[in-house]
Order: C-alpha cells, then sequence, then structure tokens
C-alpha cells in the first residue's frame, strides 16, 4: 500500500475515514488519560488529606483563645517559682525560711560552683542552680524540711541526700526524746532563670 492508495481509498471511503482518524484520536487520548489516573489520584489523596486536617485545624482552633489564656497564665506561675541564679542572697534566705517553719538546723549551705551548672544549663531553657544544704534536727523536722522543700514556692531537684545520726547528749521534748538528732545533707538544684 503506498500513498496514492491510500489518498484514493480516503476519497472513496469519507466517513469511514474520518470515523477510523476520530478512533484512533480516541484511542490515545484514552491510553493518556488511563496513564494520567494514577497521578491525578495521588493528587486527589494529597487534597483530600490536607482538607481534612485543615478542618481538623479549625474544629480545634474554636477554644485556641482560651487554651492561650491558660497557657500563658501558667508560664507566668512558672516564671514565678523560678530564681534568679546570680541572687545569691536572695537564694539562700529561702532555705533560712524553710529552716523556721521546719524547726531544724542549718549546719551549712552553699551554692555549687555556678561554672558546672552553666554547661549543663546550656541544653535547656532553664539553669540549674546547686546548692549543698546540711541541716540538723529531729527525724520529723527533719522531714518537714523535705517536704517544704518538696512544696516550696521554688522548683527543686534532690540530686543526692545523706541521713546520719547526730550527736546526743542535748535536752529534747517529749517525741523528740526517743528519736535523737538526725544530720541531713542534701544536694539541691533549684529551677533558675536562663
Amino acid at each position: 500500500m503506498n500513498l496514492e492508495t491510500l489518498k484514493i481509498t480516503i476519497k472513496k471511503y469519507p466517513v469511514g475515514s474520518s470515523a477510523l482518524v476520530v478512533g484512533l484520536i480516541m484511542l490515545v487520548a484514552l491510553v493518556v488519560r488511563y496513564l494520567d489516573v494514577a497521578t491525578l489520584q495521588e493528587a486527589h489523596d494529597t487534597a483530600a488529606a490536607e482538607g481534612q486536617r485543615l478542618g481538623t485545624n479549625i474544629s480545634h482552633a474554636v477554644q485556641l483563645t482560651e487554651q492561650t489564656q491558660v497557657l500563658e497564665a501558667a508560664n507566668a506561675v512558672i516564671a514565678s517559682r523560678l530564681v534568679n541564679p546570680s541572687d545569691l542572697a536572695i537564694n539562700l534566705q529561702y532555705f533560712y525560711k524553710l529552716e523556721a517553719e521546719a524547726g531544724v538546723k542549718l549546719l551549712d549551705t552553699r551554692p555549687v560552683d555556678a561554672r558546672s551548672g552553666a554547661k549543663a544549663a546550656a541544653k535547656g531553657l532553664y539553669t540549674p542552680v546547686q546548692y549543698i544544704v546540711s541541716l540538723q534536727g529531729g527525724y520529723g523536722h527533719v522531714l518537714a524540711f523535705l517536704r517544704q522543700l518538696e512544696h516550696g514556692t521554688n522548683f527543686c531537684r534532690v540530686i543526692s541526700s545523706s541521713l546520719s545520726q547526730g550527736q546526743a547528749g542535748q535536752e529534747r521534748s517529749g517525741a523528740e526524746k526517743s528519736g535523737g538528732d538526725m544530720v541531713m545533707s542534701l544536694t539541691v538544684e533549684l529551677l533558675g532563670k536562663s
């Protein structure tokens, strides 16, 4: 079949030739569309997932203002309970206040070298302020001091502790006579502002 024969056949059967050309064009379009369906389906799935995420965000955003206010109030409470690492006198005063409330005697209270805490502080938002605290008192008073420390105004963490029997020979009243004095040494870390 040559070009001349093809021209004659097209002129002899114009409707059939046109139908054949249209059919071939439709076949090519169908193949292209079928190959493109996977891409279109993926785009549809991505758009549907994004729409679902946005819908969920919108439904959860209804209370966003109230939740933001609650978080800001909580952050203000946390900020008020942080110590300033440079205010050594105020930080020591905290331990003296606990001493008076718990009825113990502070034997030694001193800050740990601030340079060692600065290396650990680089990892977080807050600066740990370490103190070594030694105290003496009856067992109940020592426990009261620990409770005051735990529930006090500043956030704290006890790093290490040791408890031992104290010196005898001091006059004590009632319940204190049987237990004797206890000596406790603590390494305490207060949460400070960075």
